[in-house]
């Protein structure tokens, strides 16, 4: 029986420490989303204004460089985007662990991240449209108006799909945390707060709220001590 006992133990150990470095991957990609998201907004951004003089998008068409980093922003979105579903797909397992049930809240929680996601990635693919036309396919001429329309449809969308669905994605999180305690219950307040903020900040045009939640979700994920895992005596 104590045989029995010392392999269960060794197996629940061995266990406790796949799962715990699961979760440690899982939160560096949520830090690593938000890093990439910030790095790759900064360079897609640096396009003209839908508003702008006809000369500054005459300018902008014919530099290469400012093409090139609005490319290097948008795989940086696409790259996130990924880490992404890898942070939230860590998240389903903690919080469906914790619901228990069908886990239909879980589930739901998973859809609207990979709906996030794909958002995202779509809106890399609008964004990045000009540049790789230009810049790697060495288009001829490109019509002073798709400038002004593209890039702002590609923010749209992830402003509008991914504000919607990151909203959905923070609400039921915090509704399982508060209901489970599954992280510290100021998590779940956290992201009540930022999915509200987040309502407002698509017409603010800023989709922060969302990165931060995510990144002090990751830092939480990567520093707690795993629970103890005690395993039953089995029978002689």
């Amino acid at each position: 029986m104590h045989t029995t006992t010392k392999t269960s133990l060794l197996r629940s150990e061995e266990a406790s420490k796949q799962v715990g470095g699961s979760g440690r991957w899982a939160a560096i990609s949520g830090i690593g989303f938000v890093v990439l998201m910030l790095v790759g907004s900064m360079l897609v951004g640096d396009v003209p204004l839908p508003d702008a003089p006809v000369q500054e998008i005459t300018d902008y068409l014919a530099d290469t460089d400012r093409q090139m980093g609005n490319l290097i922003g948008a795989y940086s979105w696409v790259v996130g985007s990924l880490l992404f579903l890898l942070f939230a797909g860590r998240l389903r397992s903690e919080l469906r662990s914790a619901e228990g049930g069908a886990g239909t809240l879980s589930n739901v929680n998973f859809a609207a991240g990979a709906a996030f996601s794909a958002v995202w990635a779509a809106a890399a693919g609008i964004s990045g449209a000009i540049p790789f036309a230009i810049a790697v396919r060495g288009a001829p001429a490109i019509d002073p108006d798709l400038v002004r329309v593209l890039p702002a449809a590609g923010r749209f969308l992830l402003l509008l799909g991914g504000g919607f669905t990151g909203a959905l994605f923070l609400v039921t999180a915090a509704v399982v945390i508060f209901r489970t305690g599954v992280f510290q219950r100021w998590l779940g307040g956290l992201g009540i707060v930022a999915a509200v903020a987040l309502l407002f900040d698509i017409v603010y045009l800023n989709i922060t709220p969302f990165w931060a939640w995510v990144l002090v979700t990751a830092v939480v994920m990567l520093t707690r001590r795993p629970k103890p895992t005690t395993p039953t005596p089995d029978a002689a």
